[in-house]
């Protein structure tokens, strides 16, 4: 009966469009400091530049999803990923010895020639329920209300820590974590990776 209570009080936090420095690193410190796991969704181009970031992660127990090579937009709007992701997929299996078959599209697209293609290739397909809008970097107090107005048990809630090929600012997210964190915990929610998501 505990073992059903903590599992339906499970939330998931997934990073889009990273790794980047130096918030992919500040966003792990965090995440060790508060004892949580996440999911973070990599592009290609920036697992290239940054694969020390991508085998901390790994190392830390989070995980990794495949968010294509270089995020296109054309590409996703007309569902044409299959080299992107497997270029990707290849990237992170090369850097850190795993091969991940969890994917996100960018922006949520998925066409139906995407959705058979990641069927064939047995990819899970994670969104989210709970969009943060962070990368607008918006007060923190608006990044938690954007949370906390929608928050049930099973949440997929997406922030971004990079962008693909670019170099971002993130430091509104790295802000909004330590509160976000601190009173998701305090409703006695358990921060898990997609591993461990059931629906």
């Amino acid at each position: 009966m505990e073992n059903e209570k903590q599992l339906k009080k499970n939330i998931f936090l997934t990073f889009d469009d990273g790794p980047s420095e130096p918030y992919t690193s500040q966003i792990l410190d965090i995440l060790k400091e508060f004892e949580a796991k996440a999911s973070f969704f990599v592009c290609g181009e920036n697992v290239k530049q940054y694969p020390q970031t991508v085998e901390r992660i790994i190392e830390e127990g989070h995980v990794i999803g495949n968010h294509t090579y270089s995020h296109s937009l054309i590409l996703s709007l007309f569902g044409c990923l299959a080299k992107e992701i497997e270029k990707t997929t290849k990237i992170i299996q090369e850097t850190v010895g795993v091969r991940t078959n969890f994917f996100r599209p960018p922006w949520g697209l998925v066409t139906s020639r995407l959705a058979k293609y990641l069927e064939k290739n047995n990819y899970k397909l994670i969104l989210w329920d709970i969009n943060t809008q962070d990368w607008q970097r918006p007060p923190v107090r608006v990044i938690e209300e954007r949370i906390f107005s929608k928050i049930k048990p099973n949440s997929i809630i997406l922030f971004h820590d990079g962008h693909c090929g670019k170099s971002y600012d993130r430091s509104q997210t790295v802000s909004a974590l330590p509160p976000i964190i601190k009173k998701l915990k305090e409703q006695s929610y358990i921060l898990k990776n997609i591993r461990e998501l059931r629906r």
